[in-house]
């Protein structure tokens, strides 16, 4: 199953939200997103999936990168005043972090991930923790047959 990830960046932050235990890998640290609905767009399903979980609007920049099916998408919010709403049943707790300080939150979903992410966005990295093996993206070409 495929997945929208917002990389909402605001004031040199980007906005991380922590994952309820009733809902899968409960408890870590992620960036807003989730399923992407059948012939649904990724840039669409992560300005969705960001409202639903934060109540924040966001528009698309770019997309960063993909990996087996999971979209990274970097956004700005419309408002950068906004204020978040966490969607409970969801998300359980938030927060703007410096990139370079994400680990600082504790167990982030799919860091290996991450850390290749940020790097496509331009922002700095946190010192990356020994034997975290980075993970590749998908050839953008690949990507060319979406719904």
């Amino acid at each position: 199953m495929s997945s929208a990830w917002a990389i909402i960046e605001n004031r040199g932050k980007v906005l991380f939200v922590r994952r309820s235990f009733e809902v899968g890998r409960g408890g870590q640290w992620c960036p807003p997103g989730g399923t992407i609905w059948r012939n649904e767009w990724p840039e669409v399903a992560c300005v969705r999936e960001a409202f639903e979980e934060t109540g924040l609007r966001v528009r698309v920049v770019r997309e960063l990168a993909a990996f087996d099916g999971a979209h990274y998408i970097l956004c700005k919010m419309n408002d950068p005043d906004a204020e978040v709403t966490l969607r409970a049943r969801e998300c359980i707790d938030f927060g703007w972090v410096e990139p370079d300080q994400i680990l600082s939150l504790g167990t982030v979903m799919d860091l290996r991930r991450i850390i290749p992410v940020f790097r496509l966005a331009g922002f700095k990295l946190p010192d990356i923790p020994n034997g975290l093996q980075l993970a590749t993206p998908d050839d953008p070409e690949s990507q060319a047959s979406r719904p």
